[in-house]
């Protein structure tokens, strides 16, 4: 079985040669998502040195009892990491809207046994997640996959516990290399319009990643 995995990213490769390469975002229920296609392509090896995603989770400097809900989680890349990082005293709920994901979510959770994630299938419009739950609410790549994003942005403000905050990470409309769709991305003032009137006010700017914006907001 091993042996059989290592051979499925050059085959995947070969196939997106062979359709023609399907295109990164498709149409799900009338909703623009990231197309489950290239589901494994998100945990190449090559990201790392881009996302930087320990120094992304040393930013955030979470308490070892925080609950965070990685929103979007589509591969697991960082619930995995949230969820090591808290160890058994915090939580990660890891959310997504489409079923070729959630599986892949919960294979990860199982394969790596991940005691402290719970996956769950949300919808496009709310979070589908209780009340006064979070401490961080996390999107990674998947702001800008929301529709109505201040109605649902206000829906969010009821999961968090007093001093919670929420962290996104977009690509930058210039940034080169693989990532969205120049056409698909937001620019970080229009993210940062949408959330305040969504009731949160902009904390912290950081600009350590090369491709991608990362901003921290909590409410006013």
């Amino acid at each position: 079985m091993e042996r059989l995995r290592g051979f499925r990213t050059p085959l995947l490769a070969l196939a997106s040669l062979l359709l023609g390469c399907p295109p990164i975002m498709v149409e799900r229920e009338g909703h623009r998502v990231f197309n489950p296609f290239y589901l494994r392509y998100l945990d190449s090896g090559s990201r790392d040195a881009w996302q930087q995603p320990e120094r992304v989770l040393d930013a955030l400097a979470l308490a070892p009892d925080a609950v965070v809900a990685d929103v979007g989680a589509g591969s697991g890349y960082f619930t995995e990491r949230f969820a090591r990082r808290l160890g058994a005293g915090g939580l990660v709920y890891a959310t997504d809207v489409q079923q070729e994901m959630l599986r892949r979510l919960r294979d990860r959770v199982e394969d790596a046994g991940l005691a402290n994630v719970v996956v769950v299938a949300a919808a496009f419009d709310d979070p589908s997640l209780p009340e006064s739950c979070c401490d961080l609410v996390f999107f990674s790549s998947v702001y800008k996959e929301i529709d109505a994003r201040v109605a649902y942005m206000e829906k969010v403000v009821r999961l968090l516990r007093p001093g919670g905050r929420i962290a996104i990470l977009e690509f930058r409309p210039d940034a080169e290399g693989p990532g969205t769709p120049k056409t698909d991305r937001l620019p970080p003032e229009r993210v940062i319009e949408e959330l305040a009137a969504a009731g949160f006010e902009l904390r912290e700017q950081y600009t350590f990643l090369s491709r991608q914006y990362f901003l921290v907001f909590a409410l006013r």
